[in-house]
């Protein structure tokens, strides 16, 4: 399940805005989305709505099951189109209440017919929405839309580091780490119980995080009981069944260390697989450290720069969610992904969670929206999967695709696609008339001397600024 569109209509900045998620060319909805824009043009609230607008249906309209009815008293409305099981699915969400949504469905009406109703009234008319379904029809296609824990769905939002009084918002605990995150061998076992298909990725959650990898390490070990225990098995050696089991069955360790490596080398660190803990007992953490190379010095968690630790507590606890799982809906919201690294690390971080989220049987079924404002990030995405959003002069945003392809030099997006026509601040700008000016004295002058001076200064100020 994909989203393809969204409608939005009288909220906050957003007064009459359409979101197009889809390729351009063969109208289906994009693998992975890119939002970018100045400060405040909503990004961030993009990607909140979707993680919220999910959730809602997931568990208050499947859970309540409550009628729905139809309110002229609408204060906004936003419709999603998605594309599920081959066929595409429209909602219109109706906020008519602070915290309150009313969600109405009509399958027989496409996105554009319930745009265009939208926009031809103040009020919604009730010619619009028609209810010959019946309300467990209706029920039906938000079961089919809405997403169950202890199933193959996963809903993951990462919100950027924040701090304040929101339940959604978590003071950062990174620092507060003295030894590894806290978890037991007790907590990670009640995941087989209940296995949630919401996933909030953040400082707040790295405890969470800590406890699916001691939650993948103690299914591992159980699952290399019972193969050992299999008839057949009985007469093999330990050392046939420990190379038969490790054939099929990855090691989280292992693989979290191919994801973390390609950060930690380049900072000469490492993350020393073979010297981790096996919890075993219902009190047991985890002890897994990383180590400067060439030396068994640990370097604590909360000592580990600000952006690698962003990096690898993140990226970790996304990677961990599809380890060994398979996943047949999945969305995964990040904000601000570059996140205080430096930018050699941020030429293949795309491609990086692209590697993450492929599940067991190396399927990638779920959609990413990313919201930055670094042009390194945005150059890793085709111009048609960015969406750029802007100021109008009323003080409303509107939306537009990108324009500059691929892999364009960071420079170009940040001329196309973020709009900043002069890229030199100040004092280059002051250098930059300078420059002219000489080049201009140049052409005046008569005397040798002189020109020889002028080239000289000309060709200094021109090889620090890369003036042609």
């Amino acid at each position: 399940m994909k989203i393809c569109k969204i409608y939005i209509k009288g909220f906050q900045q957003f007064q009459d805005v359409e979101l197009d998620f889809t390729n351009p060319e063969t109208g289906e909805p994009l693998d992975k989305v890119c939002l970018i824009g100045s400060n405040g043009t909503g990004k961030s609230t993009v990607l909140n709505m979707i993680e919220r607008i999910l959730d809602y249906v997931t568990t208050h309209l499947l859970s309540s099951n409550k009628s729905f009815e139809l309110s002229k008293r609408v204060v906004e409305e936003i419709v999603f189109e998605f594309k599920s099981k081959g066929r595409r699915i429209s909602i219109l969400i109706c906020a008519y209440h602070p915290r309150k949504y009313l969600v109405l469905n009509q399958s027989r009406l496409s996105f554009e017919d319930i745009v265009t109703g939208i926009k031809n009234s103040n009020e919604l008319p009730e010619t619009l929405f028609n209810f010959s379904m019946s309300e467990e029809e209706i029920y039906g296609l938000f079961k089919e839309i809405g997403f169950k824990s202890n199933s193959n769905d996963l809903l993951i939002y990462s919100p950027a580091e924040m701090v304040g009084t929101d339940i959604r918002s978590f003071r950062n605990t990174y620092n507060s780490i003295k030894d590894v995150p806290e978890t037991t061998v007790s907590e990670a076992l009640d995941l087989s119980k209940d296995l949630p298909f919401y996933a909030l990725v953040a400082s707040g959650t790295v405890n969470i995080f800590w406890k699916i990898l001691v939650y993948n390490l103690r299914k591992r070990a159980e699952e290399r009981d019972a193969y050992e225990n299999i008839p057949t098995n009985l007469v093999k050696t330990k050392g046939q069944l420990i190379k038969e089991f490790d054939g099929i069955s990855p090691k989280v360790l292992e693989h979290l260390n191919l994801v973390w490596d390609r950060i930690l080398s380049k900072a000469g660190l490492y993350f020393d697989v073979e010297g981790a803990s096996n919890p075993f007992q219902l009190k047991d953490n985890l002890k897994a450290y990383i180590k400067l190379k060439g030396q068994d010095k640990i370097i604590p968690y909360n000592e580990i720069s600000t952006g690698i630790r962003n990096f690898i507590f993140r990226v970790g606890h996304i990677f961990s969610l599809y380890f060994n799982r398979e996943i047949d809906r999945g969305f995964l919201l990040v904000d601000e992904p570059e996140n205080s690294l430096f930018p050699d690390f941020l030429f293949d971080l795309v491609e990086v969670y692209n590697k993450i989220i492929i599940d067991k049987r190396g399927e990638n079924n779920t959609q990413m929206f990313f919201a930055t404002h670094n042009p390194i990030i945005a150059a890793q995405f085709q111009p048609y999967e960015r969406i750029i959003l802007d100021w109008n002069t009323d003080g409303t945003v509107s939306a537009k695709k990108g324009i500059s392809p691929v892999g364009d030099d960071p420079n170009d997006i940040l001329s196309n696609d973020f709009e900043l026509k002069d890229l030199m601040g100040p004092e280059g700008r002051k250098m930059w008339e300078n420059y002219v000016g000489l080049k201009k004295k140049l052409i005046r002058a008569k005397d040798d001397k002189e020109k020889s001076e002028l080239i000289h200064d000309i060709e200094k100020i021109g090889s620090l600024y890369n003036f042609s």
